[in-house]
């Protein structure tokens, strides 16, 4: 499970956006839907020349009323067009703030929080304030974890040290100062060597790594989390 989420490859959160930064998180969402600009705008009874002056930079932003309008048009919340801060939609809810390659490790950065999509799962109320949750993607833990799932997860300084047969969160650290996530089932033999173990039915993504020894090209191999749960959505 690969998590935009850290690191070397982290993305630096700000409390105001800048005009070019809303204007590529608009881009980027009139991209992913496949919208025309000017059909969605006629439908959310706003001027479209209002979007392209703002996309083309003869405008320096779109005002609040517009987002929404927009934003209640393609059925998604404003912070999703213009990248403010998002709001839990219920008390319950959980972040999703990136997705991580279970078993295989990948270059580790944080998804912008435009971003972000929320799930709403029971999560004992001590984790509440400090769970976080990831999205897997791959096939190489799909005995525990299908893709699509959602990992939840806890800082190992607002839970306890990680036993053998947790679920964990694992950073590993290269040389070159490359920063890699992903999620593993961890095994302590009768050595005391910790071993990070796939769960997987493709004997490609079998090979378990031991922490101590992750290889030549690796500083170290940092523990960050321990998994406390998962959730598979359905789509409707």
């Amino acid at each position: 499970m690969h998590t935009e989420m850290c690191s070397t490859g982290i993305i630096r959160r700000r409390m105001e956006r800048t005009a070019d930064e809303r204007r590529e998180i608009l881009r980027g969402f009139i991209k992913e839907r496949q919208l025309k600009i000017a059909p969605w705008a006629k439908r959310s009874g706003v001027d479209k020349n209002s979007i392209y002056n703002f996309l083309n930079k003869h405008s320096q932003s779109l005002d609040l009323i517009t987002y929404a309008k927009l934003a209640r048009t393609a059925e998604v919340p404003v912070w999703r067009l213009n990248g403010d801060q998002p709001e839990p939609p219920s008390p319950t809810a959980i972040w999703v703030s990136g997705y991580v390659e279970a078993g295989a490790f990948k270059e580790a950065v944080e998804w912008d929080r435009s971003r972000w999509y929320s799930v709403d799962v029971p999560v004992p109320e001590r984790f509440r304030r400090v769970t976080k949750a990831l999205e897997v993607r791959g096939l190489s833990m799909d005995l525990e974890y299908k893709p699509g799932a959602i990992v939840l997860w806890v800082d190992m300084l607002d839970f306890r040290p990680p036993r053998h047969g947790d679920h964990i969160i694992v950073y590993t650290y290269h040389h070159d100062g490359k920063v890699e996530a992903t999620v593993k089932e961890l095994r302590v033999d009768d050595s005391g060597r910790r071993w990070l173990w796939p769960r997987s039915s493709q004997p490609e993504h079998q090979l378990p790594i031991e922490v101590e020894n992750p290889g030549d090209d690796v500083e170290h191999i940092e523990v960050k989390g321990i998994v406390v749960g998962d959730y598979r959505p359905r789509h409707f």
